[in-house]
């Protein structure tokens, strides 16, 4: 996804979003992930409640896609869940990777847009 930016190369031409808040390619870019996943019919997260979560995106690092799920309210698993993600992820052509090492989540997804 190429986004136009200004000379500065941080500020996307589009210009501000809310409270004049300079709208980046990293805001962009999670938003193309939380469209992903809404188009999918995936829950997103409000508190109190189950559903997807995007954060992280610094420095050309992956964002990070968690799946928050409380028993009392969850349709499906929350392994189930994070499948979709990156079953909606990857048909979009965004690379979706799952953390590795000991504290890594099942829950938690490493996301790069295309």
């Amino acid at each position: 996804m190429s986004i136009p930016t200004d000379q500065a190369g941080d500020v996307p031409a589009s210009g501000r979003g809310r409270r004049r808040k300079p709208v980046t390619r990293r805001d962009h870019e999670a938003e193309a992930i939380r469209a992903v996943l809404r188009k999918a019919g995936c829950p997103e997260f409000q508190h109190p409640g189950d559903g997807f979560f995007v954060d992280g995106g610094f420095d050309g690092g992956p964002f990070l896609v968690a799946c928050a799920s409380r028993a009392r309210r969850r349709k499906l698993s929350p392994a189930a869940e994070a499948a979709s993600y990156v079953t909606a992820l990857t048909a979009a052509g965004m690379r979706v990777e799952r953390p590795t090492g000991p504290d890594a989540s099942p829950l938690v997804l490493h996301v790069r847009p295309a």
